[in-house]
């Protein structure tokens, strides 16, 4: 059974704020207060304060004085940093999946409902089902210091990709095609490659979009 996830409104915020600098609707160099963000939002001040604090541990903004907040966008640093680290992550856990498990009929069902929203295009959907596809993932490695930092690591940057690049979608169920084969084989030197080359193809996606972003508010 797949886990039933609520969202806190920090995190409803913080989800929202990382989408306006992802669109570029909040700019790069841009400042931003803490009521103006509230009153946009129709939320008190607390959880827009906790979400500025999570967006400047991940990068996307630096906190000033006087409640001022800078928009930084994401640095080449930061994402390269992020992903690898994904990849030490997300590789191991694959593994201890791949070696515990006895039975893939979630993976299998989550993937042939990812299959029927290719032609489509709901990104939206297939986001979601993404997000199953991995956390069942973790869930199998029964690891729960790796799943819980997994899930750390997934919660910003990484869940953006999906629903702003179409061409992500294919790739990403192609991927998960290959993965789940590899898993199922045990295939290990077959499931590292092909955890590492996921990871990397986001990555490039973001840091592209980004560096496209940073030349467009330079100019």
């Amino acid at each position: 059974m797949l886990e039933i996830q609520q969202i806190s409104i920090r995190d409803q915020v913080a989800l929202k704020l990382r989408h306006e600098i992802f669109t570029g609707e909040l700019a790069i160099g841009q400042q931003i207060r803490q009521e103006t963000i509230a009153s946009r939002y129709q939320v008190s001040r607390m959880p827009v304060r906790e979400a500025f604090l999570m967006l400047e541990t991940e990068g996307f903004i630096q906190i000033l004085p006087n409640k001022r907040v800078l928009v930084l966008g994401m640095s080449k640093k930061v994402l390269t940093d992020h992903f690898d680290t994904r990849i030490l992550i997300e590789t191991e856990t694959t593994l201890q999946a791949s070696r515990k498990a006895t039975d893939y009929t979630v993976l299998k069902h989550i993937l042939r409902q990812s299959e029927t929203l290719h032609e489509t295009d709901d990104r939206q959907r297939y986001a979601k089902l993404n997000d199953e596809f991995h956390r069942e993932i973790w869930r199998m490695a029964d690891n729960a210091a790796l799943q819980s930092t997994c899930a750390y690591l997934w919660r910003g940057i990484t869940s953006l990709s999906l629903l702003y690049f179409s061409e992500a979608m294919k790739r990403s169920i192609d991927d998960h095609k290959q993965l789940l084969a590899a898993m199922i084989d045990r295939d290990e030197e077959k499931i590292s490659r092909l955890v590492k080359e996921h990871i990397i193809s986001t990555r490039d996606a973001i840091i592209s979009h980004f560096e496209k972003l940073y030349s467009e508010s330079s100019h």
